[in-house]
């Protein structure tokens, strides 16, 4: 029997796939640091799964909904309260409640970070705030967004846009009505925080208004933007703010309540007592004058009540317009940007 002479195949061996390497943990961080106005200072540092709540809207208003708390009860914040807060269940949903010793700036498995700066409560019961918001991807080209908030005010602003945002987003997907639902809730709490911290922040306003009432030039420039911080409104300046009319700052009282218009502004009536020195209402002009505010100003002026004492700073001007018979009239108006109580102004003898 003959044997085969064929070559013999040489046994080969293949290399075993590699195991996928599970998926990176990643994280929301809540990075605060707290003050007490006499050189002490606090830091806590605390995280959480990224997933399902560790985004923007959910947690930024956790911070917002700590903040209330703290002006509800006059507390001062400390780091005791915070970490009391995130771990009571007060907050529907999972709260940063781990330890995190890493340090943050080279860190990339954080796709959140709430980096939060808390001081004694101010004159206005809340305590003063600033926050940055950092949103990374944590692929090699991932993207990165920082938001800075540096006030209480712009802070409660920011919170409830973030979840109106979560609303228009989760708006319309059956698999997340519950989700959606909760959103819209806390959508709601977080309007009612922003118009308390407004509200208590008028007699503020209006006492920063007077003493600038005479300011010029760059100083008044500096008192607007402050003014603008202080309030939350983040609203850009004109293109043509070279050609508008001068700012001027006016005293007097409500004639009657404020009305809310559809556009989202607001009709404020004054009786006027007093205007800086480049007013230009003559004499044998109405005393009256009709206001339009809008955006933050808005929303303070809506908080007033007929015969409040208020004291508002923003640009007169005249507008044209068609009567009855076509006969033209022109009325004076008055472009509000920011309102608020007038604490050095006498009571008004009478209120209409």
């Amino acid at each position: 029997m003959s044997r085969s002479t064929a070559p013999t195949a040489e046994s080969t061996t293949v290399p075993a796939e590699k195991a996928p390497e599970p998926p990176r943990p990643t994280y929301a961080v809540l990075n605060a640091v707290i003050t007490d106005g006499e050189g002490g200072e606090e830091v806590l540092r605390l995280a959480m799964p990224s997933e399902p709540f560790g985004t923007a809207a959910w947690q930024m208003w956790t911070v917002g909904l700590y903040l209330a708390r703290l002006y509800r009860h006059q507390v001062q914040p400390s780091a005791a309260t915070l970490r009391a807060h995130l771990t009571s269940g007060v907050v529907p949903f999972p709260t940063p409640t781990m330890r995190f010793p890493y340090g943050l700036l080279h860190d990339s498995r954080p796709t959140l970070i709430l980096d939060l700066e808390l001081g004694p409560l101010d004159a206005s019961g809340w305590p003063k705030t600033s926050l940055v918001v950092v949103e990374q991807e944590v692929k090699p080209r991932g993207w990165t967004r920082v938001r800075r908030f540096r006030t209480l005010r712009a802070t409660a602003k920011a919170v409830r846009e973030e979840l109106d945002d979560e609303c228009s987003h989760l708006a319309g997907q059956k698999e997340q009505r519950e989700l959606f639902e909760l959103a819209a809730k806390l959508c709601e709490q977080a309007g009612t925080i922003q118009q308390r911290a407004l509200e208590s922040a008028a007699p503020l306003l209006g006492g920063a208004v007077r003493e600038g009432m005479h300011a010029e030039g760059e100083q008044r420039d500096r008192l607007l933007l402050e003014l603008e911080e202080f309030c939350g409104q983040d609203a850009p300046l004109p293109d043509d703010a070279a050609l508008a009319p001068p700012v001027q700052t006016v005293t007097g009282h409500l004639e009657r309540a404020p009305e809310a218009l559809a556009d989202g502004t607001a009709r404020v009536y004054v009786r006027l007592a007093g205007a800086c020195g480049t007013a230009s209402w003559r004499a044998d002009r109405p005393s009256v004058v009709i206001c339009t505010a809008r955006g933050a100003a808005a929303r303070g002026a809506l908080t007033l009540r007929p015969g409040t004492a208020v004291v508002a700073v923003g640009r007169a001007g005249t507008a044209v317009y068609q009567h009855e018979g076509d006969v033209r009239r022109r009325a004076d108006t008055f472009e509000v940007l920011h309102i608020g109580v007038d604490l050095a102004a006498e009571a008004p003898t009478s209120a209409a």
